[in-house]
């Protein structure tokens, strides 16, 4: 995990509750307590893969561009209260190489090690390593976009065809 950049939690923290609107039921098994708005493309299912285009933002862009210029997934969360994410590896639609900034500070975990992570700190880690976030004590804003991966790539030039 590496720290890359810091913004502003109170400019993010404004940003993100001016996407509340859009917050919607995560459909991933391994979170709880935890909505979220799709942003670049959104996630429909894996089995079968199925990725359409969702909300958009120049804002959010031109920050995961700057550290991700081929990003393509990401998802804007809320999480409540006691909410967070049980131990997994991101699904091979995603890049391994995922970012992240959050509201708060908070406690991951990557193959058993832990990282007190700051609140506006943008962070780097590896999304096919397990990894985790304990329940927070507190609610949170995080942003999290992911590199773009083959089978993206493959699976959106076979969509552009039609």
């Amino acid at each position: 995990m590496q720290a890359l950049a810091k913004i502003s939690v109170s400019d993010f923290v404004e940003w993100a509750e001016s996407k509340a609107h859009l917050l919607e039921q995560s459909i991933y098994t391994q979170d709880y307590k935890r909505l979220v708005v799709p942003l670049g493309h959104k996630l429909i299912s894996v089995k079968p893969l199925k990725c359409v285009k969702a909300h958009t933002d120049p804002r959010m862009d031109k920050l995961a561009s700057r550290f991700c210029p081929n990003w393509k997934l990401s998802l804007l969360c809320k999480y409540a209260k006691g909410g967070g994410v049980k131990s997994h590896r991101d699904a091979s639609i995603y890049g391994s190489r995922a970012f992240v900034v959050s509201s708060t500070d908070y406690l991951f975990v990557i193959d058993g090690l832990e990282h007190n992570c700051k609140g506006g700190v943008i962070y780097e880690f590896n999304s096919k390593k397990l990894h985790s976030v304990p329940p927070l004590v507190d609610e949170r804003w995080a942003l999290i976009w992911w590199e773009s991966s083959k089978i993206l790539d493959t699976q959106q030039t076979q969509l552009n065809l039609f």
